[in-house]
């Protein structure tokens, strides 16, 4: 049977993890898809970088056109980050009916609306999981649970960096710089880490997440006025700690009864201890939806890393190619590598 044929744009620890899930479950996604899915090209941006040992070298290039319009792929699986290149590269893709996974908040939170009509007139899919909350499932949350349900209210805290700064704030009386310090030392931040520290990251994954609850807005006519976390200092921990509470950085939007978005908020919230986010630490996110039936519930789990988003990206392929085995006994969860 013909496989599925992935053009992966990026290579660096995401698209690393999407390698290694894709290669060590090969039986269990062939099971699952009823046929291989198998990686046909991989863009980079250096061709010379060293690589994991089970990254088929031979199938990198330089060259992401070459990807994107190869009559031999099926989908496109974009990791590359960033606004410029990554909009050129899955606009050609979705003009040359591939289907389109991504991970890039940045990209869907600004030029969203425009490649989704995209893909909408090419018949094909553009899915998006793995740019919101990593491994937690929020966005097929939304989309397949509350269709009876109105979501009122959404918060959450969806920066695993800040989250972590402000943890070890709180748990050793670190200032922020050298609590930042760690957190780049151990891979949770960039070396440039004001996406994250300032708010945008979250302000991004606030739109796209609002989206998927007011579908009748579009995203270009809200934006959230992101605050972030570079001006908490180890006094005001102190004086939240004092209270008995914690300093969160929490987006929230609420919505009226018609769906539409009434407010939006992204930036650091005194939170008290009966308050679920307020128990929500290190690198973990976690999203409360707020429904007028089911009332509020809660999604936590990994927001970040290689292998959580890998797992939400070959998740999505799901949603582009009908599973083949909906019931597979206790064995129904797709393993993402070693445990």
């Amino acid at each position: 049977m013909k496989p599925i044929r992935i053009g992966l744009l990026g290579c660096g620890v995401v698209g690393t993890g999407v390698v290694r899930v894709l290669q060590q479950n090969r039986e269990r996604i062939e099971a699952v898809f009823g046929r291989p899915v198998e990686i046909e090209k991989i863009a980079v941006a250096d061709l010379t970088r060293p690589r994991m040992s089970f990254v088929p070298v031979a199938k990198l290039c330089d060259d992401w056109k070459r990807v994107c319009t190869d009559d031999n792929i099926d989908v496109i699986i974009e990791v590359m980050g960033g606004q410029t290149a990554a909009k050129d590269a899955v606009s050609v893709a979705l003009q040359h009916g591939k289907h389109v996974v991504t991970a890039n908040k940045e990209l869907l939170s600004t030029q969203g609306g425009a490649l989704y009509e995209l893909a909408r007139s090419r018949n094909v899919r553009l899915e998006c999981e793995a740019s919101v909350l990593g491994g937690i499932p929020a966005l097929h949350t939304l989309e397949t649970y509350f269709r009876v349900n109105q979501i009122r209210k959404l918060r959450g805290i969806v920066n695993g960096t800040s989250n972590y700064i402000l943890t070890k704030m709180h748990a050793d009386g670190t200032e922020f710089a050298e609590a930042l310090a760690e957190a780049q030392e151990l891979g949770y931040a960039e070396p440039d880490a004001t996406m994250d520290i300032e708010g945008l990251d979250a302000s991004f994954k606030l739109q796209i997440l609002a989206k998927y609850v007011s579908k009748t807005v579009t995203i270009a006519e809200f934006k959230a006025q992101p605050s972030g976390i570079s001006q908490v200092t180890q006094q005001d921990i102190q004086q939240a700690l004092a209270q008995g509470k914690r300093i969160k950085h929490v987006v929230s939007a609420e919505f009226a009864a018609d769906g539409c978005i009434t407010s939006m908020h992204v930036g650091p919230q005194l939170l008290s201890s009966d308050d679920v986010l307020y128990h929500v630490n290190g690198v973990q996110n976690a999203l409360e939806l707020s429904g007028d039936i089911v009332g509020d519930i809660l999604l936590s789990g990994p927001g970040a890393g290689a292998l959580p988003t890998a797992s939400a990206i070959v998740e999505d392929l799901a949603k582009v190619y009908p599973t083949h085995l909906r019931c597979l006994g206790n064995s129904s969860v797709m393993s993402v590598g070693s445990r």
